[in-house]
This record gives C-alpha cells, structure tokens and sequence, in this order.
C-alpha cells in the first residue's frame, strides 16, 4: 500500500499546481464545537489475508480479538496487492475470473469473514487492489505498463524491485479489474467495497500504443514528445488527463456497485499529495466515494507526526467531496506519544473524521490490537483535557 518518494515527485508537486488554477490555500480544519466530549473514533482495521488467515479458526479468532477491542470495520485484502508471499492479483475468495492463490483454494477467507463480521457487528470490507495486478499481466502480457525513457517506450518493469503495473487507462485491463468487484459484490454481502493502487508509478506512463493514441486524439499530446524533466503547459495538461481517466474509471466503479449492491459503500485507499506524480486526484472522483482513506504513513515518507494533521489533512480537506467521510489511515509506527497525539488533534480539528483505519502488513499481534485501542482511550481522554481547558479560557 506504500511507496517510496519518486524522483519526480517535485516535479509533479508544481504540476499539481497547475492542474488546480484558482484555488486559494486551504484553511486548516475548523475546530470542533466545545458542547462535550468528543465522540470515540472507530477503529478499523485493514488485514492482509495472506498474513492473518490460514483457516476459519484463525478468522473467528481474529474477529473476537477484533470485537474485544471495539473495531468497527475489517479492510479484508480479498486480491492480493503485493508480490510477496503470492503474486498480485491472486484472490482469496470463490472467483471464476481470477487465479485463486495457493492454499486457498478450498478456503474462501471472505465469506468465513462476512460470516464471523455479521454474528459480532463488524462490518466487512472487500479490499481490492487494482492496477498493480502480476496475475493479470501474465495472462495479458500486453497489458503490462509501458514507460518513456529517453524519448522511448519501454516495459516497466519497476524502480528498485520488479513491479507489476497494468495500465489503468486500457478499457480491457478497466473492465477485468470492474469484473472481479462485481463478482464480489453480487456473490458477498460485503458492507463495502475497499479500492486501492488506483495510480500509475510514475508521471512517464503509460506510453503504450493505445495510450498514445487515446492521448494524441484527445488532448493533442503524444506523450513520448514529452520532457518530463521540468514542469511544463503539456506536461501538466498530460497529467491532468491521466487523473481524469483514474476518475471515470472510479465512478464507473461506483455505478456497477450500486446497481448490483446497493446498501455496499465504495471507499479508496489514497496517496498523500507529495505523490502527484503517479496520477491519482481525489478530487477527480471523491464524488464517487462514500470514504476516502488518506494513507497518513508519516514515518515511511520521512515527515513528521504534524504532517498529518497539517498539510495531509488540509490537502484532503480541499479535494474531498462534502457528502465523503474521511478516515484517516496509520500503520502504527511511531511513539505511543505521537499516535495519541495525531488522533487527539483529529477529534479538536477534523470533528468530520470520524474514524482511523490501522494498517499492518505483517500478522496482526493480539497486543497490536490492544495497543490500538489503548491508544484511542488515551487519545480521547487527551482530547477531552483540551477541551476543558479551551472551555475555561
């Protein structure tokens, strides 16, 4: 779900700029009304299977932990998103579309979570990679990405370790990705449908054929003709185009849920703004989310713990939709300090946000759990100091 600060991620930064003309600096958040104590934040939590699950019993186990602590929601990794202990795009649940991972071929972990979510009250969310997907581009080779480097396109193939990335923009790779959510949502009863790696790798993609033709015919732009070295009127005009089509393909999302499920909320894992580069704008399709999970993964991306409720949020803030909730996304490093930290300052300033969903890539530990909740207890009481002495000023 993380990725490393590009090289042209400055670039796209002052790009950014460009593609947002007219909009002043946002406001930080309003404060929350000084009436009571603000209400607890939810816990969420976004389990990768492959980690967790080997059988049902590991589910149920999971699930009770889970419940003891209070968690309102499970982020359930149904298609694998990296290519670790299996190959991307793998899935862990009855598919007919795509390959079912090794080992899970007579265990559907997703409907053994439905099942275990609807007996406790926790809600269960299908989290479904998209465009970073090995299983697909093995079966499609030519729906592998393809990059410019030195005026020519190339397969990309990764920056420092191989990455399989398909290009979001080809109706076909559009289409199988669309497949598997609506073989999801009208096999499961799932409470939500949990996007992510809704992006490109970089801002020199994709540069395949059709690409460059859908691109030359609509916005006059052959992107192999690009310098993508500096910030320029083609080059923000190239990018602008690349969000919108990650937008179209997320409210086309949006439609095909709705008309099979349509109680099930559509929500997105996105990228901080530092990451521009990569082509995801949340403000080109917040419209057609019910939740936007920021991934605030300060420690990875070198910025500190005021990052969060500073220039992530703001940001966040100013693209979103009025009608999107917000849940803010931590993986739990950090001090105990600065977690508690983070969530007081989101109950004072983001009253909206109502919610924090917690990543691990690894086994959830039953202490982690615990540790998670400890610390939306203290984050509460800490808030609710402030608030008393705001109050008494």
């Amino acid at each position: 779900m993380c990725i490393p600060l590009c090289d042209n991620a400055g670039i796209a930064v002052v790009l950014a700029l460009m593609l947002t003309p007219g909009t002043a600096p946002a406001a930080a958040p309003s404060a929350a009304p000084a009436s009571g104590p603000a209400p607890p934040l939810e816990i969420q939590l976004v389990v990768r299977t492959v980690n967790n699950f080997k059988n049902r019993k590991d589910v149920a186990d999971f699930f009770a932990r889970a419940k003891k602590a209070r968690v309102s929601a499970v982020h359930l990794n149904v298609k694998q998103d990296e290519d670790d202990e299996r190959p991307s795009g793998q899935v862990y649940y009855r598919s007919r579309i795509a390959p079912i991972a090794a080992g899970y071929e007579r265990f559907d972990v997703l409907e053994a979570a439905i099942a275990q979510g609807r007996r406790l009250g926790i809600k269960v969310y299908a989290w479904m990679p998209q465009f970073h997907d090995q299983a697909a581009m093995r079966s499609h080779p030519e729906w592998q990405m393809q990059a410019a480097y030195s005026g020519a396109s190339r397969t990309y193939q990764g920056k420092n370790n191989p990455e399989f990335f398909i290009n979001p923009i080809h109706p076909q790779v559009q289409a199988y990705q669309r497949s598997l959510i609506e073989e999801v949502a009208r096999n499961y009863r799932v409470d939500g449908i949990s996007l992510d790696w809704l992006r490109f790798d970089d801002i020199n993609m994709d540069t395949g054929a059709y690409t460059r033709e859908l691109a030359r015919q609509e916005i006059g732009i052959d992107p192999l003709r690009l310098d993508f070295s500096a910030p320029s009127p083609s080059l923000a005009a190239w990018q602008r185009w690349r969000t919108l089509k990650i937008g179209a393909y997320v409210r086309s999302v949006r439609q095909s849920v709705k008309a099979i499920r349509p109680g099930a909320k559509l929500a997105a894992f996105i990228l901080p703004p530092e990451f521009a580069e990569v082509g995801q704008n949340l403000a080109t399709f917040s419209a057609d989310l019910d939740e936007a999970l920021p991934m605030a993964y300060y420690n990875d991306w070198g910025r500190s713990a005021q990052w969060v409720n500073g220039a992530l949020m703001r940001d966040v803030m100013r693209r979103k939709s009025p009608a999107t909730r917000v849940t803010l996304t931590l993986d739990g490093t950090g001090t105990e300090q600065e977690n508690i930290a983070i969530l007081a300052e989101v109950q004072k300033s983001s009253p909206q946000v109502r919610a924090v969903a917690w990543f691990s890539a690894y086994y959830w530990q039953p202490a982690q759990i615990e540790r998670i909740a400890a610390i939306h207890r203290a984050a509460r009481k800490a808030a609710d100091v402030a608030r008393r002495q705001d109050e008494a000023r």
